[in-house]
């Protein structure tokens, strides 16, 4: 028996799927036009693929019920996709025209691209029917980033029998190896909003997860482009603000700067800025924190957001809304200047990035400082998920005014290794150093878990300590330390396939227990939860819990012990296809001795493919929870309401140019006992237009106004508005 025969029969027995799909991309002189309609000649020359797509949802591994017919072509520039999608039914199609990126109940249909075929790493490119974009990347070390963004071309058409899509993907926008000769993973995913059918060229795992080591093979990519080239982003904003309330009661801000991308080789880049465009457009919602941690708030900016998977450190270490946030008297801390070097080779990734903000005063006196901030990882990646991980990051503070020079260091180093597809070890650790701390020791962290993942079943068990002075905080993100937390977690997983009515069903199980280190119990509970979705898109999930009685050391001058106490909670949602859109969820729980209740909705509805409304509405309140009042200095009980309204519209003209509503109204109520109740109220509201006038060059205009009320009357008075306009220009060279 020859090699070749063992591992087909290997192959069988294990019930692995052995494809003999051949993809090729085929080398053309002259570059289709992308116009939606794969009509012209030079895509005869493309080897076409009409094999049969095979479903991930919601017959799993059942063959796709309309068939699908793909096109590869390349050039020194570009790779050129040509994709076919039949349907039986054309006049049921689902069409939606949302904002870049944004996930909605349409026809979809997209290309992956591993481009090192090494099975950690790789690109996607998406187009609904009305050409909508979605890229991004998914990796097996750091998981999906949907927040990269390229600029490449995409057209769809549609006609009685079919709908149809052409992309042009840059070389310029991927990285790759710089063989002669090169082999990339392939997959391509086509979703069916009639039928509720996602399916794969590939099969993917019936479990839901996509798999890159489960690609087929790209052959025929041969001498592609060095693909060094330099991409200039200048950018121009201006600001009117008014403040009623001021004695000036105009206030103007003008800003400019430029981002620079330098292509190093086909697998490095170089992104400077002078006076960076770090602006934020849209407003962080207010929410409601009742813990005794800082809220986490989510990245938005674009230098952030490129690459963010793999500044993702271990611990938390680096939590980049620390860079450029808001002062303590409300400004924004100006970054004067930043870079990034990110890129890939011989199986290792690497990224460093350096930030420098500027200082803040107000009345001759320093409110901020200026600070420098420096981060960098390295990873050593093997085959599908194994990888060896190096990471530093240091803040330092000069010397300034009456202020003596501080820095903050940390570094971690972690590692994780893949057994059989099934199985996966992980472990970390990691330290800080800080001028504030003193002396230098109870402040490293470890971290270890293991994971069991096939088709049905995934179980995971592991524990992370942080010892006393273990302090990120700097540059990163630290809460609770000092206790060890140890977890276990058990989820199994069940498709109905060829069920009318039914598509899939899990139960799951979770336990967790923290305790500092030969003293008191900090948390322990115990939750069971199950939900099951229906093959009309409706699903229904729920969860009861059990928590012992713990110790919260942070709560009051020595800590509190708090009783046991069980949970719930519940949350359902209708089909997402129709107009109208309805998520609903609700939770109760024993809260510090006392009550904690919760309910909420989120709906959105479409009177047409290109308009959108969407509202969230909160509810949440605590009872009788037992808490130290700090003002009485005793220990009191607290009763609180959190009510929040969300509302945003929009109306996309086009893909380029949308104009949308967002706001928001929230209020918070808090009452102790032993002193006078608090209230706390917040409007705000933007209005934004969006236009992409030429591909990566945008231009915002934007209108908001902030009321806040007065502190003896709870009334709203004259609200602050401000006019707010910014033009960036993407520029290739």
């Amino acid at each position: 028996m020859n090699r070749h025969t063992f591992l087909i029969i290997l192959l069988f027995i294990t019930g692995t799927g052995y494809s003999q799909i051949t993809v090729q991309a085929v080398r053309v002189d002259e570059a289709p036009e992308i116009d939606g309609i794969p009509d012209e000649d030079i895509w005869e020359l493309a080897i076409p693929v009409n094999e049969d797509f095979i479903q991930h949802r919601p017959d799993c591994g059942e063959p796709m019920s309309e068939h699908t017919e793909i096109r590869l072509l390349y050039d020194d520039v570009a790779l050129y996709v040509a994709l076919t999608m039949h349907d039986s039914h054309p006049e049921q199609f689902t069409r939606a025209l949302t904002p870049r990126d944004h996930d909605c109940s349409s026809e979809w249909i997209g290309v992956w691209l591993d481009t090192f075929n090494d099975d950690n790493n790789a690109y996607f490119f998406f187009t609904n029917i009305e050409n909508v974009q979605q890229d991004g990347r998914l990796c097996e070390v750091g998981g999906w980033d949907s927040n990269w963004d390229a600029v490449w071309e995409s057209a769809t058409a549609s006609s009685d029998s079919s709908w149809t899509a052409e992309y042009a993907i840059p070389f310029a926008v991927l990285r790759y190896s710089d063989d002669t000769e090169q082999v990339w993973g392939v997959n391509i995913k086509r979703t069916i909003s009639r039928t509720n059918e996602s399916a794969f060229l590939f099969r993917m795992g019936d479990n839901g997860w996509i798999y890159i080591r489960d690609f087929g093979e790209l052959h025929g990519l041969n001498n592609l482009p060095d693909s060094r080239r330099i991409e200039l982003r200048p950018y121009g904003a201006g600001k009117i603000k008014y403040l009623p309330d001021s004695e000036d009661e105009w206030d103007l801000w003008g800003n400019a700067g430029l981002d620079c991308r330098i292509g190093i080789s086909t697998n490095a880049s170089l992104d400077l800025t002078i006076n960076p465009d770090f602006g934020q457009i849209e407003a962080d919602p207010d929410e409601v924190n009742l813990s005794h941690w800082e809220s986490f708030l989510r990245e938005k900016r674009p230098f952030f957001l490129e690459g963010a998977d793999l500044f993702d450190l271990p611990f938390n270490l680096f939590y980049s809304r620390r860079i450029g946030a808001v002062a303590s008297n409300g400004e924004i801390i100006p970054i004067l200047g930043g870079a990034k070097l990110t890129g890939a080779s011989d199986g290792f990734r690497f990224g460093l990035l350096e930030a420098y903000t500027g200082r803040i005063s107000e009345d001759g006196e320093m409110m901020e400082p200026s600070t420098n901030y420096f981060v960098t990882r390295i990873l050593r990646e093997f085959d599908d998920g194994t990888y060896v991980g190096a990471s530093m990051t240091s803040t330092d503070i000069p010397q300034q005014e009456n202020r003596d020079y501080s820095y903050g260091r940390s570094g971690a180093l972690d590692a994780q290794i893949r057994i059989a597809d099934l199985h996966t070890l992980y472990g970390a650790l990691g330290g800080t150093w800080n001028s504030s701390a003193g002396e230098w020791s109870d402040n490293l962290a470890y971290r270890g878990n293991y994971n069991f993942k096939n088709e049905r079943l995934n179980c995971s068990a592991g524990f992370s300590y942080r010892e006393d002075n273990f302090n990120a905080n700097m540059i990163g993100y630290t809460t609770s330390t000092g206790d060890v937390n140890s977890w276990a977690n058990m989820r199994l997983f069940h498709p109905f396939t060829g069920n009318p009515a039914l598509q899939d069903a899990w139960v799951n199980i979770y336990g967790h227990y923290n305790q500092i280190p030969g003293g008191e119990i900090t948390s322990r509970n115990i939750n069971l939860n199950s939900g099951v979705s229906f093959r009309n898109r409706y699903h229904i999930s729920g969860s009861i819990g059990y928590r012992g009685s713990w110790f919260d050391r942070y709560e009051g001058p020595d800590g509190i012990t708090y009783d046991q106490g069980i949970s719930w909670n519940f949350n359902s949602s209708t089909d997402s296809r129709k107009t109208l859109y309805f998520y609903f969820w609700g939770y109760g729980s024993t809260y510090r001795n006392g009550t904690s209740r919760s309910l909420g909705t989120w709906f959105n509805l479409k009177p047409a493919p290109h308009v959108s409304i969407e509202a969230d509405i909160d509810w949440s309140t605590t009872s009788n929870a037992l808490r130290y009042n700090w003002d009485s200095e005793a220990w009191d009980t607290r009763d609180t309401d959190w009510k929040s309204l969300e509302l945003s519209c929009s109306y996309m003209f086009n893909t380029d140019l949308s104009l949308s509503l967002v706001s928001q109204i929230s209020r918070f109520e808090s009452d102790y006992g032993l002193s006078e109740a608090s209230e706390s109220n917040d409007h705000w509201m933007n209005i934004l237009l969006s236009w992409q006038f030429k591909p990566g060059s945008m231009f915002y205009f934007m209108a908001g106004e902030n009321a806040d009320p007065d502190e003896i009357t709870g009334e709203y008075g004259e609200p602050d508005f401000t006019v707010f306009s910014k033009l960036t220009w993407f520029l290739p060279i």
